[in-house]
């Protein structure tokens, strides 16, 4: 379905690119090595990479998905967000820490130092292979959401998106990426305060929303168990555990914005403020849509026949203005940008350094692999542009690309995890554990089965039971079928009472039949009647395929598809119940009254979910099994968490000092040549409790700038002039410094 805006949207559609490709020429300035492209310099204050990371955490596709959830699930939906608490302890003082006094500029490159080569390789094949095939995978999404929302031809969104995001991070680097993921996260909360502010409006406000949504919308979790599509346990494991380390500590393009802030403690604030203040309310922000439709199914404004994918779509095109719906795509639209821009960056510094630099051009100079890593970004967007025929080709490319995603993800994890904790890991170990936890995953997509010893711990069902929902509200139309995953909460079949209606069903795989009675009862929500019906359907095969039919005999009624008649006058969509061989009798699933989508429904049972704790399992069974009867690597200082020290001795180049004084405040006085160093008064230094040799962080007064202007520069012996910093043309110019603007200068280590 095709929602069209006014003239008013599109034109803030295009200032928003406009402004997109300002923000990467501006930055472009900032970008003067390989250290500024991939990582801003490492300059950065906390505050600014936590806002950035706004735009990068909820990503692509997220307020389509999770308005998805939220209608079906309720607020529940926000368990995806909340799950990341777990892991502040294990990032903060364990592989932080490590990768930034290391200088490791990829994931790859840790492979390397802390096993060896050609485990670098296995690294980086799947790294490259996971984002560029998320690039391609976010082009392809987000032009299914601008033709969806906008009717723009998908043909012509994709290369303009590609194209702007090519030009801003090509110019720009990381810097560009921080700067311009920090405007798209203002929108985006911004967006989400308009859209729940506009609905609860329309709802009549919070008292009346909260009282117009069932017990299966209220509730904080998801069932233990039920139902496969979204339950807690897998949820917990599958995104929470595997997802969640996944993204922190093998994503490139998070690793590389936490190695962007001016100093490990800079990180922690930033970890901590994200997980604990931030992710709560982008779960609100991207869920609130899915609670207002929820709300307005009640009301009668919203049939729940709907297909609930475009929930989004419809409720912003309802409780907007044009003008602010316009506004509401720009957001949309950045924040699905917000994720393409940190995979071509990623992707370009997996390329420069793991690739280019270890394997075609060991000893250029740094200005030349700038040149390089500018090209290669450009590479990673015309490579990810060519997969979307692929994935817009076939549902199943998607699912195969989720499965390898879900392949390649707890090897690396596991490797990492124990290569941080345990001395004794081996780099055979390492490079086999990999290798075989891929393949016992890939068998577990061809034959799920080997998943169900660990599934049953939990109780999940097999895929041989579902339930088929449908409602009517004030003795209205009879309305669904809808998708509930709390259902158990409303009724059971031993709370209703059996009606004349049955459920009639069919698989498509053999061809066998059945039947279940339906029940219903009677509820009340905000003075409004509502009539549930459930149907318990039992004996189905598991991941196989049914159409279904509900039919009264004693009425003469059979509904086995829903007529989508597009728009009504209030932009709702027009759905209703009906037989498929007399509307469509053609059977090609468009009539002049609309479209017919007949129904069905896929049984559970291929563990999608625990896929990925399996992987982690098995591949930590066989690394450990590997390491007891091979040889481990010696020279891994710094590279685990009980050889910090060390890598904070390698980070300053002598023994680190850790006993931190004051911020000292002062103006630049500069002098000629290339001395890399700064000089202070000798009473400054004391303040800041700062010898020569120590590494200090410069930085603009104006602390609005988050680092922009700033430099990391090891402080000389003492002068005898207090307030000011003594510092080189060629420091001065590093830093990006102002004439005449004060400087914040402290000590880093």
């Amino acid at each position: 379905m095709n929602l069209m805006g006014t003239t008013i949207d599109y034109v803030i559609l295009v200032l928003y690119f406009g402004g997109i490709l300002g923000f990467g020429a501006y930055f472009a300035r900032f970008t003067k090595s390989t250290q500024d492209f991939f990582f801003g310099g490492q300059r950065f204050a906390w505050w600014l990479i936590a806002a950035s990371l706004v735009a990068t955490g909820i990503g692509s596709y997220s307020f389509l998905k999770y308005a998805q959830t939220g209608f079906t699930a309720g607020m529940s939906s926000t368990m995806t967000y909340l799950n990341d608490w777990f892991m502040i302890p294990l990032f903060m003082f364990g592989w932080l820490p490590i990768i930034y006094f290391s200088r490791i500029r990829s994931v790859p490159e840790y492979f390397q130092r802390r096993f060896d080569r050609r485990t670098r390789l296995v690294a980086t094949v799947f790294t490259l292979v996971y984002l560029i095939g998320y690039i391609g995978l976010n082009f392809y999404l987000m032009g299914l959401a601008l033709r969806s929302m906008l009717g723009i031809d998908m043909w012509i969104a994709i290369p303009v998106v590609a194209v702007i995001s090519a030009v801003y991070v090509t110019t720009g680097g990381q810097t560009a990426v921080i700067f311009t993921d920090l405007i798209q996260g203002l929108f985006l909360y911004i967006a989400g305060a308009i859209l729940l502010i506009y609905g609860m409006t329309h709802i009549g406000g919070i008292q009346e929303w909260w009282q117009s949504i069932d017990v299966a919308h209220r509730l904080p979790f998801p069932g233990f168990n039920r139902p496969a599509e979204f339950e807690f346990s897998g949820l917990f494991w599958g995104e929470g555990i595997v997802g969640t380390l996944a993204f922190t500590f093998i994503n490139q393009g998070f690793i590389m914005r936490y190695l962007a802030v001016k100093s490990v403690n800079e990180g922690r604030k930033t970890l901590t403020f994200n997980t604990l203040i931030l992710m709560p309310i982008s779960a609100i922000v991207v869920g609130c849509v899915g609670w207002v439709a929820a709300a307005m199914v009640t009301k009668g404004s919203i049939n729940t026949g709907v297909n609930a994918k475009d929930i989004f779509m419809i409720v912003s095109n309802v409780i907007t203005k044009p003008g602010i719906f316009g506004f509401v795509i720009a957001a949309l639209t950045a924040a699905l940008m917000s994720t393409i821009d940190t995979l071509i960056n990623a992707v370009a510094a997996i390329g420069i350094f793991d690739i280019y630099k270890n394997y075609i051009k060991k000893d250029a100079t740094d200005k030349h692999y700038l040149n390089a890593s500018r090209i290669v970004s450009i590479i990673a967007t015309a490579i990810g542009l060519s997969l979307v025929p692929i994935f817009a080709g076939s549902r199943s490319i998607l699912e195969a690309h989720y499965a390898f995603v879900a392949m390649i993800t707890p090897p690396m994890l596991v490797a990492i995890f124990l290569g941080v904790i345990w001395k004794r890991f081996t780099p055979k170990a390492a490079f086999w554990g990999m290798i075989i936890g891929g393949v016992l995953i890939l068998l577990s997509v061809i034959f799920p089965q080997m998943i169900i010893p660990l599934a049953k711990t939990h109780g999940l069902t097999d895929g041989s039971e579902a339930n088929i929902v449908f409602e009517r509200v004030e003795g209205g139309k009879l309305m669904g079928p809808r998708a509930a995953y709390n259902w158990n909460e409303i009724f059971g079949a031993d709370e209703g009472k059996q009606t004349d209606w049955v459920v009639e069903y069919k698989s498509k795989e053999d061809m066998s039949e059945g039947s279940a009675a339906v029940y219903t009862r009677m509820d009340t929500l905000d003075g409004v009647v509502v009539q549930r019906y459930c149907a318990p359907l039992t004996n189905l095969q598991p991941r196989s395929s049914y159409s279904f039919q509900i039919a009264n005999q004693k009425a003469g009624i059979v509904y086995d598809a829903l007529l989508d008649k597009g728009l009504g006058e209030d932009k709702l969509p027009d759905v209703e119940l009906a037989q498929a061989d007399l509307v469509d009798p053609d059977g090609d699933g468009e009539t002049e009254e609309g479209d017919v989508n007949r129904f069905g429904f896929k049984t559970a049972g291929n563990y999608k979910y625990f896929r990925s704790v399996y992987g982690l399992i098995v591949t930590l069974i066989v690394g450990i099994a590997i390491s007891l009867f091979t040889k481990p690597k010696e020279d891994i200082d710094g590279l685990t968490i009980g050889t910090i020290k060390k890598a904070k001795e390698k980070f300053k180049g002598g023994t680190p000092s850790e006993d931190y004084g004051e911020k000292v405040r002062g103006s630049i006085e500069i002098f000629e040549g290339e001395d890399k160093l700064i000089y202070m008064d000798k009473h400054d230094m004391e303040r800041m409790k700062a010898a020569p040799g120590d590494l200090m962080y410069v930085a603009d007064a104006r602390k609005w700038l988050g680092g922009l202007r700033s430099v990391h520069v090891k402080i000389g012996e003492p002068h005898q002039e207090p307030g000011v910093v003594k510092m080189s043309e060629a420091i001065y110019q590093e830093g990006n410094f102002v004439k005449g603007k004060g400087v914040i200068v402290e000590k880093v280590i």
